[in-house]
């Protein structure tokens, strides 16, 4: 599963780029203005990853706390809200800290990746929704030069809840008539009636989200043994969102 790294995720909130790994680690090395950039996004991105732990702890003590209270209450008991102070304080001393390290960390994301642009290859990771990393990441392999095969990660097939992880849920190609999604599951059926055309969408995303809708429906009860030419304008309208 993508994203499961702090600075990971709140980079691709902030910015729509999903990174595999702390890329900026391959310029710390480097004795110039990109060093320095890459060494102070690396420092920030370890300080983000520990703020984040330390929010959730505090958060963890206040909602254990609140548990108690809440027995208490249904037990008719009364007593003093012990610890309150001192850990509420603890929460929002954290939370302002992990804010403004989330601010710094995405400022030296975009200084470093202004001077070290990530090329075209023929892999690519798209948020499903962009600024919502909850909603898990498409990996896309080129196949071959307008056609990408698209694959959702762990995340992305439970939010969508289909069965298929890091596995081949159709493909989406660039044509004139915007981004137009091709639903199957083994690229030799590419071609054949186990391919489903769906409707084209403006942008890659809408394109790959709806792949994933065809197979949440296509796996409900509301399928019943339709193609996509059959769907209610309802359902036609709901892939494409």
């Amino acid at each position: 599963m993508f994203l499961t790294d702090p600075a990971l995720r709140r980079i691709a909130a902030d910015t729509n780029d999903v990174l595999p790994e702390h890329l900026w680690r391959h310029d710390t090395a480097t004795l110039d203005p990109l060093g320095d950039l890459a060494r102070l996004l690396h420092r920030t991105a370890r300080d983000f990853t520990d703020s984040t732990t330390t929010l959730d702890q505090a958060l963890t003590r206040l909602g254990a706390l609140a548990d108690t209270t809440r027995h208490r209450l249904t037990s008719h008991a009364d007593g003093p809200l012990t610890g309150y102070p001192h850990t509420l304080t603890d929460v929002l001393a954290a939370r302002e800290r992990h804010r403004l390290l989330g601010t710094l960390l995405t400022a030296c994301y975009r200084a470093w990746r202004s001077h070290r642009p990530i090329s075209g290859t023929n892999e690519r990771h798209l948020l499903l929704h962009p600024g919502d990393p909850s909603w898990g990441v498409a990996t896309l392999r080129r196949h071959p030069d307008l056609t990408w095969l698209v694959m959702p990660d762990a995340e992305a097939a439970t939010a969508f809840d289909i069965p298929y992880t890091d596995r081949i849920v159709g493909e989406v190609t660039d044509t004139d008539h915007g981004w137009t999604p091709t639903a199957y599951t083994d690229p030799r059926h590419r071609h054949g009636p186990m391919a489903y055309p769906l409707p084209d969408s403006d942008d890659l995303p809408t394109a790959c989200r709806t792949l994933l809708r065809w197979w949440q429906l296509r796996h409900s009860d509301a399928w019943r043994n339709r193609t996509p030419a059959q769907l209610t304008p309802t359902e036609l309208a709901h892939l494409t969102s």
